[in-house]
């Protein structure tokens, strides 16, 4: 009897002793990368050619890369000339697809608003990338998917469709909001119940417009924004809020995501918002600040610092003298061509961005080498 006793306590040591190892992600490496549109074919072939090839070199233990949106300009009157441009973009991902070193499907995509300009664009974009998984909302299979990678969960959502309307008559654009929060958040459950101990989501839009995009992203205030917001405005606002509470919630590690055409990384109730906004697509300026001397908008879709403010009331960002007029005092961004890489230990997430700067009076042109231009960790919560 003894005997047995003793035996039994040996067996719920060993049993506590290997559990820790059993339950904690391994480590493996993963690349983020978004917004390749240009004047090649709807690519910019130079600057996307030069990160992926720095990439291969430099981070060649990378398993996989998530690329959320704008791969390619697209065309708003012709499903045929966006196709054309597809095909062009996985032309140039060609080193990566024939890369040995890499997982399958090697590039995991996801719409952007690129991608969505014309009523054919959503069942063209599920025909040219047919390796993800269909296991999405019924409305979104083949746009919207999951998966886990060595207890590491990736979510893609959606945040730009043709039309959510029943009839497909008189349909147009619909974007700017995530459609299944309720997939969304019993996905992550369901993941965390599995024993996933990170959580990654992608999608195309910013919940946090850093420059660009101050207008629209999640939130979409619109051009013209006064205060009060009405009725519409508000009712993005609470859908953004609602997104970014699910992913709070269930300690999503970080929201990766493109449109605006910079590097940025900020958290948020807990959750980082990274920014890998630009592989080639024009880079914007971030959201003026009260430092800005210039009077004039930077560029077509975007503010000077008085016309900000009203965004940022709104949006609740810090702004004023010292501010960066963002959502997060740790904000941190670079105006440059970026990919990102993210190392998964049993602990951290270490993220390294690498990119390059553009030519004098240009934002679609490389003007220095690709260097290494972040580096920072992120704790595991799960």
């Amino acid at each position: 009897m003894k005997n047995k006793f003793f035996l039994f306590i040996f067996l719920i040591v060993i049993m506590f002793a290997i559990k820790p190892c059993n339950i904690k992600a391994q480590n493996f490496k993963f690349a983020a990368m978004s917004d390749s549109r240009g004047d090649y074919e709807g690519v910019n072939q130079p600057v996307l050619s030069a990160l992926i090839n720095h990439l291969l070199k430099k981070n060649s233990d990378t398993k996989f890369i998530v690329f959320p949106g704008d791969l390619v300009s697209g065309n708003k009157y012709s499903a045929d000339t966006t196709e054309k441009q597809l095909n062009y973009w996985q032309k140039t991902m060609a080193p990566i697809y024939n890369d040995s070193n890499m997982v399958w499907p090697k590039i995991w995509v996801s719409v952007g608003n690129h991608e969505i300009q014309n009523s054919k664009d959503e069942g063209l974009f599920k025909e040219e990338f047919q390796n993800v998984f269909m296991n999405g909302p019924e409305d979104e299979k083949g746009l919207t998917y999951s998966f886990d990678y060595d207890k590491v969960h990736f979510v893609f959502i959606t945040t730009n469709r043709w039309n959510y309307s029943e009839s497909d008559e008189g349909g147009n654009n619909d974007w700017h909001y995530v459609k299944h929060l309720d997939w969304l958040n019993n996905d992550l459950q369901s993941a965390i119940q599995r024993g996933n101990k990170y959580l990654f989501v992608m999608g195309h839009e910013t919940a946090f417009p850093i420059g660009g995009h101050l207008k629209d992203g999640l939130p979409n205030l619109g051009n013209h924004l006064t205060l009060p917001i009405d009725s519409t405005r508000k009712w993005y606002l609470i859908q953004r809020d609602m997104f970014w509470k699910i992913l709070s919630e269930n300690k999503v590690t970080a929201y990766i995501c493109g449109h605006e055409h910079l590097y940025a990384r900020e958290s948020i109730n807990g959750v980082y918002q990274i920014t890998s906004g630009s592989c080639g697509a024009p880079l914007y300026y971030f959201n003026p600040t009260s430092n800005d001397v210039k009077k004039k908008s930077f560029g077509w879709s975007e503010f000077n610092y008085q016309e900000a403010i009203p965004y940022y009331k709104a949006l609740n960002y810090f702004y004023g003298p010292g501010e960066d007029s963002q959502a997060s005092k740790d904000f941190f961004g670079k105006r440059a061509f970026v990919y990102v890489t993210l190392n998964v230990t049993p602990d951290f997430v270490y993220i390294n961005t690498y990119g390059c700067y553009p030519k004098a009076n240009s934002d679609r042109i490389m003007g220095s080498k690709i260097q290494l231009l972040d580096t920072f960790k992120i704790k595991r919560k799960l």
